[in-house]
């Protein structure tokens, strides 16, 4: 049998396209995807085959915008809501739900004692998938058809209504515990195997669904709309199975499963958050991608260190390359950008925000004494959450990029950012370069360095975001669409944040601090933030908040969940959770409407310097007068206004998220072939 490695790197980058090549004869001749007769399901090989090519539909490169988090209130939004109906829809597709299903049945018709036979791993596999499947339709569209086996075109599923949320949550369970049953323990697995779900892939799946539905059924009723409808007019219905879970038994065994997890993974060694890169862990650890001579990191840490993701899109820069032109998106800032509320809601090192108050007026508020402000182009990046300085594009360096025409890739170990070149430096003591025309620097060696530093100006745009190089390719060897990062499914980092949650949500909004240091204390030592304890957050309140009901920066009472969001927030930002949190707590239609405002322009260096570059030399960094901000600059009731100052980064008039959209629509064309589907509720 060919090694896991090997065959699911080249099952799973090709099942999409049902376009199979050579992994092994049984993939050679009957795609599994398929679904046809024709199919051998004669050993456990050839079942062992077949649970491979499962994999194929995880998230791929090719289409890396579905999980980067754009265009939302994290990322920086253009535009939200508004859509109409469509005729078609990608995402309404059994197909791979059907898929799994054959394997089942398959396995069925093999032995009568699956549990303790030579396929049971293969078959927890095809349960796993099935449920993360359905768990995908229902996060879309909410209640769905039930698919427990391989459907025909005859079959009476295809016609009938669909389940409701709540027996589709049900079927869910049950399917990730029989896979928690039949999979192998993760410790078990061999290096070759590594990314094959084992137990704690379907425990971590488990605890993540029932942190989904527990918040959504605790906070999306509020919103104003029944999603559910009555199931006759629209909507699935509100049928419940017997015995279907309460909410406090959702977060009950969310906290038990992921701590499963976690206590199996620290007592074996199993999986362990990713700290080969000091302070810049965080960012290299999704672009590790050592093959072939590359340098993604500089201590040279390859795929081989990273025991944090226990499920990952599986890249080889031999077997299976990203296939897209990754550097360039991130470079040019289209991956998953960083709005500027999101950027501010980054903690300093001593764990608490950017600006502080101790009564909860805004009149008394101060700047968190780590805060260094904004009066210099790189003081708002000192002392803060390394999440944030090691994504963000830093004004006071160039970063590496494997990019034939940034002319910066890097090629050697131990230097984490290239050598900078500045201008011809004069009486500024601030910054280099200060000479009163261009023609007096123009021949100054600096220029053409690919690593210039020069002051930022602004010329046009909106101003309202800081961009991120997450996922960012670095090396010398990585050409155009050869990027070969894994990506990241399920990773440990997550339990410790649905640990948390989950406590926070039990304790009525109270957790101890024992379990903020056996859960996220993890992953903010790692970012470098003081631990989160019930004494560091008494009585602040946070003076940066932007309220996104308002539009406006408030002071708001610093709580426990809201610091275990924020928390979850920094961690996972780009790794597609953020819509799916900001519906299920009940906030999407708040969050993703409205004016938004951007960056702090008055009052900075901005409007403190003189650019330095050879195109603006010697002009304003900020001239609205030759070059104004798209949507101007937002100045309140004036420079008392904690908001005085921003541009504004988005107008409201672009905004059109509404409740209806926690749900997406059925497709029209799918609504005829079976009358029995009700369109969700608001559409």
């Amino acid at each position: 049998m060919k090694t896991f490695s090997n065959s699911i790197l080249m099952a799973s980058a090709l099942v999409a396209s049902l376009a199979f090549t050579s992994c092994s004869d049984f993939l050679d001749r009957e795609p599994l995807s398929d679904g046809t007769e024709a199919i051998t399901f004669h050993n456990a090989e050839q079942f062992q085959q077949a649970a491979d090519a499962l994999y194929g539909p995880l998230p791929q490169w090719k289409n890396c915008t579905g999980f980067m988090d754009q265009n939302l209130d994290i990322s920086g939004l253009a535009s939200s809501g508004g859509t109409s109906v469509p005729e078609t829809d990608g995402s309404w597709n059994f197909g791979d739900i059907r898929t799994c299903c054959i394997l089942i049945e398959k396995a069925e018709e093999y032995t009568t004692d699956i549990d303790n036979s030579d396929i049971a791993a293969s078959v927890g596999t095809a349960h796993f998938f099935r449920a993360y499947h359905h768990f995908a339709l229902l996060r879309r569209y909410g209640g769905v058809p039930i698919i427990d086996h391989r459907m025909d075109l005859d079959d009476e599923v295809m016609y009938g209504p669909r389940n409701s949320r709540y027996e589709v949550v049900n079927f869910i369970i049950s399917d990730l515990t029989r896979a928690i049953n039949l999979l192998p323990e993760d410790k078990n697995l061999t290096d070759a195997e590594r990314g094959r779900v084992g137990k704690d892939a379907a425990k971590a799946l488990l605890a993540r669904v029932l942190l989904y539905e527990g918040t959504w059924e605790k906070y999306v009723p509020a919103i104003g709309l029944d999603l559910d409808g009555d199931g006759v007019s629209s909507g699935a219905g509100k049928q419940k199975p017997e015995g279907y879970y309460s909410i406090d038994k959702m977060f009950s065994e969310a906290k038990r499963l992921s701590a499963e997890v976690i206590d199996e993974a620290e007592s074996n060694g199993t999986y362990s958050l990713w700290n080969e890169c000091d302070s810049l862990s965080y960012y290299y650890l999704f672009n590790i991608d050592d093959k072939g001579g590359n340098i993604c990191n500089f201590k040279g840490a390859g795929k081989k260190t990273n025991r944090e993701f226990i499920l990952f899109t599986k890249y080889d820069y031999d077997l299976r390359r990203g296939g897209t032109n990754l550097t360039h998106r991130i470079i040019t800032w289209g991956g998953t950008n960083i709005s500027a509320s999101f950027g501010e809601s980054f903690l300093c090192r001593n764990g608490l925000p950017i600006r502080i108050s101790y009564t909860g007026n805004m009149a008394d508020a101060q700047n968190n004494p780590e805060f260094m402000g904004y009066g210099e182009f790189a003081s708002e990046f000192r002392n803060r959450d390394y999440r944030f300085v090691g994504c963000a594009y830093l004004p006071d360096r160039s970063t590496w990029s494997s990019r034939d025409l940034d002319n910066r890739k890097c090629t050697v170990f131990g230097q984490p950012y290239p050598t900078p070149a500045f201008p011809e430096r004069s009486d500024d003591p601030t910054f280099p370069g200060n000479g009163d025309t261009y023609d007096q620097v123009k021949d100054e060696p600096a220029y053409s360095s690919p690593s210039l530093i020069t002051r930022p100006v602004l010329r046009g745009g909106n101003f309202g975001t800081y961009g991120s190089r997450k996922y960012l390719s670095e090396g010398a060897n990585r050409p155009d669409n050869t990027e070969s990062s894994d990506i990241p499914v399920i990773r440990l980092a997550e339990l410790y944040l649905i640990y948390a949650e989950a406590s926070c949500e039990l304790g009525n909004g109270e957790i101890s601090d024992q379990d903020l240091d056996y859960s996220i204390n993890k992953t903010r030592r790692r970012a470098g933030v003081a631990p989160l304890t019930n004494a560091l957050i008494a009585n602040v309140w946070d003076a940066g908040y932007f309220d996104h009901a308002t539009g406006h920066t408030i002071c708001k009472k610093m709580t426990m969940l809201d610091e275990i969001r924020r928390e979850r927030t920094c961690e996972l930002f780009g790794e597609g959770f953020r819509l799916d949190d900001l519906k299920r707590w009940g906030i999407a239609h708040i969050n993703l409407t409205g004016q938004k405002l951007g960056r702090h322009v008055l009052n900075t260096a901005y409007t403190k310097y003189r650019s330095n570059d050879a195109t603006y030399y010697g002009q304003p960094c900020y001239f609205p007068e030759a070059y104004p901000l798209v949507y101007g600059v937002y100045e309140g009731s004036g420079e008392s206004d904690p908001d005085y100052g921003r541009s504004i980064a988005t107008s409201s008039d672009n905004l059109f998220f509404q409740v209806r959209d926690y749900l997406s629509p059925l497709p029209l064309e799918q609504i005829r072939l079976n009358p029995q589907l009700k369109q969700n509720p608001g559409w």
